[in-house]
């Protein structure tokens, strides 16, 4: 395999009384390519996330190239920043024979993003409550309840 697509919901987080441990996994998404072997584009937060694999990983790293399209925008609050991430590291984890997993690649992705309300729900889908020792718990929702977003003009 060199090449592997990755879907990753948008999410929402903050909610109520929910700092940085409540969130959402929304039907907005966004699709990661990555293509082994292909040129890489440099982004620093694909560098990280790259780095945090193999070293994780404990592979030797491989050179890749990586796109993302969608329809999270950038900065507005969705988490645009976990579906690039997230995306990446499962993508590198699929090109490398699945060596982490789920489990540990939420984790790698909640320590880059400095906490885990939008990585969880990217992650694993549903409404997840999450701790910083990367403890979680996931509640399904409602297939009839529906979110309306206000999406800003401007970044936030």
């Amino acid at each position: 395999m060199n090449s592997v697509r990755i879907r990753v919901p948008a999410t929402t987080a903050n909610l109520g009384p929910g700092y940085d441990c409540l969130g959402v996994a929304l039907r907005l998404s966004n699709v990661v390519e990555v293509r082994r072997g292909a040129r890489p584009v440099a982004h620093p937060m694909a560098d990280e996330a790259a780095d945090a694999f193999f070293r994780a990983s404990g592979l030797r790293p491989f050179r890749f190239g990586w796109s993302i399209a969608g329809e999270v925008p950038v900065s507005r609050g969705l988490g645009s920043s976990v579906t690039l991430r997230l995306g990446l590291l499962h993508a590198l984890d699929a090109l490398s024979g699945s060596p982490l997993g789920r489990e540990r690649l939420f984790e790698l992705c909640a320590d880059l993003e400095g906490h885990p309300d939008n990585a969880a729900p990217a992650a694993f889908g549903g409404f997840n409550v999450a701790g910083p020792s990367g403890a979680r718990i996931r509640f399904p929702v409602a297939a009839r309840l529906r979110f309306v977003l206000l999406i800003p003009e401007r970044e936030v």
